[in-house]
């Protein structure tokens, strides 16, 4: 029974992976795993100082992710309409790109989208090509820098889930 369990726990980990890359929710989809994963084995296992060990990583990814791309922005004195145009078209792009390649076309896709979003929210607000240009490329930059290091914590909260769980059959 275990190891079914463990399985679906991985392949549901691996999902949570896959969303983090193309910025969506997935650091709490692993963390949610991790969670149920608990509650079903009693917390013995995943207990309360491993469930708190990953909501503090979880927590220091959306910041850093949060953080990195409003400060790559503002970096280059983006117009709020930009930052918000480049977050959407980063999630229309990942989906978008994941349709086409899975993996490499999500992450392309999320970084094209919010580059040509905030390009043209910048555009539009301000007139200037130039100006627009720069916001968008500083809008990517700190996107990808976040990106990486939330990624990052995804993978170590992975880590840390799966050397907790139980193989038995």
């Amino acid at each position: 029974m275990n190891l079914g369990i463990s399985l679906m726990v991985v392949v549901i980990l691996v999902i949570g992976l896959s969303m983090t890359a193309i910025g969506l929710p997935g650091n709490w989809l692993i963390f949610f795993t991790a969670f149920g994963y608990g509650y079903y084995e009693n917390f013995i296992h995943m207990n309360n100082t491993v469930l708190l060990t990953i909501f503090g990583a979880l927590l220091a990814g959306e910041l850093a992710e949060f953080i990195a791309g409003t400060l790559g922005a503002k970096r280059e004195k983006a117009s709020r309409s930009a930052i918000v145009a480049a977050f959407v078209g980063g999630i229309a792009g990942g989906i978008f790109g994941t349709g086409i390649i899975p993996g490499l076309g999500s992450i392309a896709g999320a970084v094209g989208g919010s580059f040509m979003a905030g390009y043209l929210a910048e555009y539009l607000s301000t007139g200037d090509r130039g100006k627009a240009g720069r916001v968008a490329k500083g809008i990517v930059i700190g996107q990808v820098l976040g990106i990486i290091f939330k990624f990052a914590v995804a993978i170590g909260m992975v880590a840390l889930i799966i050397s907790r769980l139980t193989w038995s059959g």
